[in-house]
C-alpha cells in the first residue's frame, strides 16, 4: 500500500451567522472559524471544489464564498532564476561589544 498525496485548497466561507458553522464540517476539514469576523476556512480535496461549494452557496446562513489563490502564487523568490551575492561593507563589522547606551 503507498501514500498517494491528494491536493488539496482552502475555501473562505463568509458567513451570516456563526452559530451554524459546524454545519460546514461535512464538506471538508474546518480549519478556522472567526466570530469576530464571521467567515470559516475549510480544507477540501481538489477534485470535489466546486461540486462542494454550490451546495455551500445554497445554505441559508452563508454569504458568499471563495477559493484560495495559494496554489497559484509563485513562491520562488527572485525572477528568472537570477541569482544575486550579499556583499558585506567589512569597515561596518566590528569585533568591540555594544553598550547599553548604543541601544
Amino acid at each position: 500500500m503507498t501514500f498517494v498525496v491528494k491536493p488539496r485548497r482552502s475555501v473562505i466561507v463568509y458567513l451570516k451567522n456563526v452559530r451554524q458553522a459546524r454545519q460546514l464540517r461535512r464538506f471538508g476539514v474546518v480549519n478556522y472559524i472567526s466570530e469576530k469576523m464571521k467567515y470559516a476556512v475549510i480544507y477540501m480535496d481538489e477534485d470535489d471544489i466546486e461540486t462542494k461549494t454550490k451546495l455551500i452557496e445554497r445554505l441559508g446562513f452563508v454569504s458568499s464564498v471563495s477559493l484560495s489563490h495559494w496554489p497559484e502564487v509563485d513562491t520562488t523568490v527572485g525572477s528568472d532564476g537570477e541569482s544575486f551575492e550579499l556583499m558585506i561593507d567589512p569597515d561596518e563589522l566590528s569585533d568591540e561589544p555594544i553598550d547599553e547606551e548604543e541601544l
